[in-house]
């Protein structure tokens, strides 16, 4: 017997401590800004490619900016990914590594918008740059799949909606919209805020505030297009949602799970017992973190009409 344990399976109570303690350095010892907090995650980032035989190009056009990845250019269908990073932090590179698993177990392109990011940016900066990404992505011909974790969850969810409600926007190209442990509902009453799990979460309900502010200013967080948990699903197309049930974000995104229900969305719930927040991004390291990337590349597939792999 192996004395190793992956990390999702050791004791909660130091990674509980742990987090406590990352907090506790940067906001009150370091006083990271959110530019130092970027740089520092986008130097970690560019320690780790990938998987061998995958392909990262960076995109700069006038209609959207981002990078596409492949694995061994395979492009059987394309998957536009909006990553998260509480509206602040993350860039196509940030999630170069889990869009090259992605790529490999979908056979498919993975797209990583760029959009501007807070507090340099304000709302509605992300919102018009993620929008016109899914926008470019959705007259290319073919069906797209649209996945969005996190803040980025949020932005793809908002970039359905304006989608929905323009029949010229391209509605028609979206085969299925996923969404990993979405932060839905921005409000400072919001269910996640009142719960304030963080025993997985390097994240409390006071960053949850201040990032919030910093994107939203005085923009009413009671809008749907800003806390998408007060929108309408009526007609949207399949969907499928991924949470972990002791996170942060959980009340919300099971709030969110029985709004699309009630609004008869065809919907796939898939869920972790203990998962860190974004555990998505370290396929390399988390084993939860491979059982997402298959599951959700086998979803993709069949929202897509490709068959399965075997």
């Amino acid at each position: 017997m192996s004395w190793f344990k992956p990390w999702s399976e050791t004791s909660i109570p130091w990674l509980e401590h742990a987090h406590r303690a990352a907090r506790a350095l940067r906001r009150d010892v370091a006083h990271a800004s959110p530019q130092q907090i970027r740089q520092a995650i986008e130097l970690a980032s560019r320690l780790n490619p990938g998987p061998w035989g995958g392909e990262f190009q960076r995109v700069h056009e006038d209609s959207w900016q981002g990078a596409v990845v492949t694995w061994k250019e395979r492009d059987e269908g394309t998957l536009v990914w909006v990553h998260g990073g509480a509206f602040a932090f993350g860039s196509p590179q940030v999630y170069r590594a889990a869009a090259v698993h992605l790529a490999r177990a979908s056979r498919c392109r993975v797209v990583l918008p760029s959009y501007r990011l807070a507090p340099e940016h304000t709302y509605p900066s992300a919102h018009e740059d993620v929008h016109r990404a899914v926008q470019h992505w959705s007259a290319q011909g073919g069906k797209m799949v649209l996945i969005g974790d996190s803040a980025g969850g949020n932005l793809a969810l908002g970039a359905v909606a304006q989608m929905m409600a323009d029949e010229e926007a391209g509605a028609g190209a979206l085969a299925g919209v996923a969404v990993l442990s979405p932060w839905c509902d921005l409000r400072t009453n919001a269910a996640s805020v009142a719960v304030n799990a963080v025993a997985h979460s390097p994240f409390d309900h006071q960053d949850a505030e201040e990032y919030a502010a910093q994107y939203l200013g005085d923009h009413d967080r009671s809008s749907a297009d800003v806390s998408p948990l007060l929108g309408t699903y009526e007609g949207w197309p399949e969907m499928y949602l991924e949470y972990a049930e002791d996170e942060f974000l959980a009340p919300d995104v099971v709030e969110l799970s029985l709004k699309l229900r009630q609004d008869q969305v065809s919907l796939t719930v898939r869920s972790e017992p203990q998962a860190v927040h974004g555990w998505q991004l370290l396929p390399d390291f988390l084993p939860e973190s491979n059982r997402s990337i298959t599951a959700l590349a086998a979803w993709s597939r069949a929202q897509l009409g490709l068959p399965p792999l075997t």
